[in-house]
């Protein structure tokens, strides 16, 4: 037998001190939908900063029930260079000692090639800003970037490992505690099952840098709000 997915829809069956409920209309009842059941696939949204790689390490210890991390590279010539360094110097290698796969994905083209963040915003003839902006007059404008550079770069991993409506991948997403009121604006795909390990846990922001510590390495003399290396 499998262990049970924390993660698994279920549906509510009353139990049988409930009264059997009765229809006063005629004809048969309504049959009621039922959520489909979530496939096997299960991958966590790596983003890179301090919650995510406090996923990580709970994931060694069984805390966070995921095995496979994406990380979706808007860019080497986009991404912050500390956080590329950090994935690769430290999150990466630490991810492969403990069984876990730590995969970076990139926005690609229909001809095959790789499109960046700071390629379209520099592109010429184009009017679109992707990226996060005030207007002029103090309002947000519209941006893009993580639907096209994030959301649909993991979304394209999923369907081409079996992801699809009728058989949707539990996707982790790395949202703590102090910022819960951000689960409710992440848009659910067809093809995928939203779940907030971390809320589980009751996990805070400043709870993060204590779970990391305790997986790693750490410098004497780290540099002021750098992350500490963990293997």
């Amino acid at each position: 037998m499998h262990p049970p997915d924390p993660y698994r829809r279920s549906v509510h069956r009353p139990s049988s001190t409930q009264p059997p409920r009765t229809h006063t209309h005629h004809g048969p009842a309504k049959r009621r939908r039922h959520p489909v059941p979530c496939g096997p696939l299960r991958a966590f949204s790596f983003g890179g900063g301090w919650q995510s790689v406090a996923a990580l390490v709970l994931a060694t210890r069984g805390e966070v029930p995921f095995t496979t991390f994406l990380f979706a590279n808007v860019g080497d010539d986009s991404e912050h260079p500390a956080t590329l360094a950090y994935l690769r110097r430290h999150a990466a290698p630490f991810a492969a000692a403990h069984g876990l796969d730590l995969r970076e994905l990139r926005r690609t083209r229909r001809d095959g090639t790789t499109e960046t963040l700071y390629g379209r915003l520099m592109r010429e003839g184009s009017r679109s800003i992707p990226i996060p902006v005030r207007m002029s007059n103090g309002a947000p404008g519209t941006r893009s970037c993580t639907s096209d550079f994030k959301i649909r770069v993991i979304g394209k991993w999923l369907r081409a490992h079996g992801a699809s409506a009728a058989n949707p991948a539990t996707v982790g997403i790395g949202i703590s505690v102090d910022e819960i009121h951000r689960a409710n604006n992440r848009r659910c795909e067809p093809y995928e099952h939203i779940v907030y390990p971390l809320l589980d846990l009751g996990v805070r922001r400043a709870d993060c840098p204590r779970i990391i510590r305790s997986a790693c390495r750490c410098r004497p003399r780290a540099p002021a709000g750098s992350a500490p290396s963990i293997g």
